[in-house]
Formats: C-alpha cells, sequence, structure tokens
C-alpha cells in the first residue's frame, strides 16, 4: 500500500497572530513540511483500508519549542464511521510514537509560527 501524509498548518499559526507569512519564510516552510512528513511517515501504520471509500483524518497537534509534545495529538471532528476512527486512532499513535521532532526544534522559523500544526492523514492505495 503507498500511503502519503499531507501536512496543513493552522491559518491563525502560519499567520503569526495576524502578520501574512513572509516571502523569506517561505522556503523555510515547505522544507520544514518536507522534513515533519518524512519524520510522521516512518511512524505511521495505518489500518488496511481495502474497500473503503476514500477517508482522511486530521490530527491537531500543540509541539513545545525542542519539538517534544506540549499535550496529547487529538483528532479534531472525531469521526463516527469505524474505518475513521481506526485511521484516527493509527494517525495519532504516529505522531506520539515519532515525537520529538528534530526537524521542528533546528528551524529558525519563529515559534508561534509551528507551535499548533494540524496534520491530514490520507492513506492512497
Amino acid at each position: 500500500m503507498n500511503v502519503a501524509i499531507r501536512v496543513l498548518f493552522i491559518a491563525a499559526v502560519l499567520a503569526g497572530f495576524g502578520s501574512p507569512v513572509r516571502a523569506d519564510e517561505k522556503g523555510e516552510l515547505a522544507a520544514l513540511v518536507d522534513a515533519l512528513r518524512n519524520e510522521i511517515a516512518a511512524c505511521w501504520m495505518p489500518p488496511d483500508m481495502t474497500g473503503a471509500k476514500p477517508i482522511s483524518v486530521v490530527v491537531k497537534v500543540r509541539l513545545k519549542r525542542d519539538g517534544s509534545l506540549a499535550a496529547k495529538p487529538v483528532a479534531e471532528n472525531p469521526p463516527k464511521a469505524k474505518e475513521a476512527k481506526l485511521l484516527a486512532a493509527s494517525a495519532v499513535r504516529a505522531v506520539e510514537r515519532c515525537a520529538p521532532f528534530h526537524s521542528m526544534a533546528g528551524t529558525r522559523l519563529p515559534y508561534e509560527r509551528w507551535r499548533e500544526l494540524k496534520l491530514n492523514f490520507a492513506p492512497v492505495f
């Protein structure tokens, strides 16, 4: 099974309390997203979704400056369908298993830009 993880940041965090992402931060942000995606993909064991319709789960993550978890990751809008619940549980476990995120600790981006994240987990078959 080919698995892809798409990472989305919370708009309010990227905006840095109202200021837009600066042009000089865009390259660093893209590199950080790629590094985080690679770290988490190595820890994610999604459930068998054979025959299920395509779904994705968004997990909200709060981080400390050193890249460790500041709180337990939480699936947003907890899913009701069995497959979605299994996917959400596997996504939360992957985040917990991979923390601390070393890529976050080494970034030059201000902490306010990445302290809260939304990670979109979507298995691709």
